[in-house]
């Protein structure tokens, strides 16, 4: 009876050693062992769709730098036909690149930062643009240059309402002489170079109220930002003529579009923006007397240059 029991255990013993060898090898083949290999084939077939470590590299230098050629090829005003050319929306240049240049097309920017950033991207082939701001663009931008093209001179002056600022444009007219004399308007502007300037004393609780100026502070060295503040040559001109008027300076942010909309409605008393003297623009404003001479020029990717 033992040998019998025996026997049966052996046999039984072995029986499930057989069925675990079987059903365990077809458990990890089949349910283990299949997804890891999917898993695996996934992981290289991604990793092969990824650059290696040299192409990633190669990626992020072709992102940074600028490229070694430029179809684009601008020296001259005659170059500027056929191109697209960026702008801002309102400003002497855009109505250069509309009127005087058969370009393309004009694309107009409410700001000279987002032009600079398309002309950066090469979606538009160039800027027309004040000869001092382009400088100021291009020392911050290195792949940048200025080409002179040959556009007319101009000069820049502040605006006021046409009805009810003339005893405002007397003094306006009598600080911009002051600082002609002394030179005090070449040093504003060599102390803003870099945008690296100091705010004014903006002649908080002066007794003779705001004086409200509205402006555009994108456009180095006449109006940038730093901090809070908005600063640059024509806030200096126009904290001068706060202090002669024993009133606080206000300086408001608006597009240089909705600059003269603003005066003619009361929202703002002066315009200080860096603004071209045109007849167009006497229409709807009063000028100051001219505080600096100023050209339009074009400011292009290094690449393009001829």
């Amino acid at each position: 009876m033992k040998r019998l029991t025996l026997a049966l255990t052996i046999i039984l013993s072995l029986s499930i050693i057989f069925l675990t060898a079987c059903g365990g090898g077809s458990s990890s083949n089949g349910t283990t062992d299949k997804p890891s290999e999917v898993s695996a084939g996934e992981s290289e077939d991604t990793k092969a769709s990824e650059p290696s470590g040299s192409e990633s590299e190669d990626t992020k230098a072709s992102e940074s730098e600028p490229a070694e050629s430029d179809d684009i090829k601008i020296g001259s005003l005659e170059d500027l036909d056929g191109k697209v050319i960026g702008v801002q929306l309102g400003t002497i240049g855009d109505e250069i690149a509309s009127d005087d240049i058969n370009a393309k097309s004009v694309e107009r920017f409410t700001t000279y930062v987002d032009a600079v950033t398309s002309l950066k991207q090469k979606k538009v082939d160039c800027l027309v643009i004040d000869a001092d701001t382009a400088a100021a663009y291009a020392e911050q931008n290195p792949e940048l240059v200025v080409v002179d093209v040959g556009f007319e001179p101009e000069e820049y002056a502040m605006a006021v309402a046409k009805e009810g600022s003339e005893d405002l444009l007397v003094a306006i007219n009598e600080v911009i002489a002051e600082l002609k004399a002394n030179d005090s308007i070449v040093v504003f502007k060599e102390a803003h170079g870099g945008q690296a300037g100091q705010a004014p004393d903006f002649n908080v609780g002066a007794a003779g109220g705001k004086l409200v100026v509205g402006t555009e502070p994108t456009f180095p060295p006449y109006e940038y930002t730093q901090g809070s503040d908005i600063i640059g040559v024509d806030i200096d001109i126009m904290a001068a003529v706060a202090k002669k008027l024993d009133m606080e300076l206000q300086v408001e942010n608006i597009n240089f579009d909705g600059l003269i909309p603003a005066v003619k409605s009361g929202k703002i008393q002066v315009i200080a923006a860096g603004m071209t003297v045109n007849e167009e623009r006497k229409v709807n404003v009063s000028f100051s007397d001219p505080y600096t001479d100023a050209q339009q020029v074009v400011l292009i990717r290094k690449t393009s240059q001829k």
